[in-house]
């Protein structure tokens, strides 16, 4: 199970999340005003960034998503791009 964002609109910006979060999944994005799952594969499952959101934006996936190893991801700035990300994942998987 990961966090997966169910609405991106529906984020009110409170910042919660990254504050809440114990595996520093969430980043901020100061020009959208909104949280992004940064890191989703940190993900533990706690369920505090579900439960405390007040905007109801994410949800709990049963979905399990496989990640290249994170060093290989950092060497390769292309897989740092929000597009090269939602290429990977299934559809569906990601709001953008």
């Amino acid at each position: 199970m990961s966090v997966q964002r169910y609405d991106l609109n529906a984020c009110i910006g409170c910042r919660i999340c990254n504050e809440i979060c114990p595996m520093d999944v969430f980043r901020f994005d100061e020009a959208l005003n909104k949280s992004v799952i940064a890191y989703v594969e940190n993900c533990q499952s706690c369920g505090q960034c579900y439960v405390n959101c007040p905007g109801h934006s994410l949800v709990l996936s049963n979905y399990n998503i496989g990640f290249a190893v994170t060093s290989v991801r950092a060497a390769n700035t292309a897989y740092s791009k929000p597009a090269a990300v939602a290429a990977t994942l299934p559809v569906g998987t990601y709001d953008s």
